[in-house]
């Protein structure tokens, strides 16, 4: 995104905040600080997939991904109404694929999985 949208938290001495960040055209949600005018993104170490509970080598930013924009309006348009104390049915989610399994090619590209794509 060539403007950043930072949305700070005013009850934190440290700067929290979220970051509305546009990656390979999908949108994502950021942990994020604002320090000295400047805003970082938290970043983490997530857990290996083998079990072993330890760290990957390598770190990623503090995020939740929405999809690309039409996808991510939904999905904040649903958590919106959810907020509101609207009633959504079962299983009507801002789209019925929404939080399945997609195929590999769809999810991964046709590279397979890479540690920049873990979908958290």
């Amino acid at each position: 995104m060539d403007d950043e949208i930072f949305y700070e938290d005013k009850s934190s001495q440290y700067g929290d905040g979220v970051l509305l960040d546009e990656y390979r055209n999908e949108f994502s949600l950021v942990a994020a600080k604002r320090k000295d005018g400047k805003v970082y993104m938290e970043w983490v170490f997530p857990q290996k997939r083998d079990g072993s509970k330890g760290p990957i080598d390598k770190s990623l930013p503090w995020k939740i991904k929405l999809g690309p924009k039409a996808e991510a309006i939904k999905v904040l348009k649903f958590f919106i109404e959810q907020l509101e104390g609207g009633i959504t049915p079962v299983g009507d989610t801002p789209d019925d694929s929404w939080g399945k399994d997609a195929p590999s090619d769809d999810l991964w590209g046709k590279d397979g999985p890479s540690d920049d794509d873990i979908p958290f």
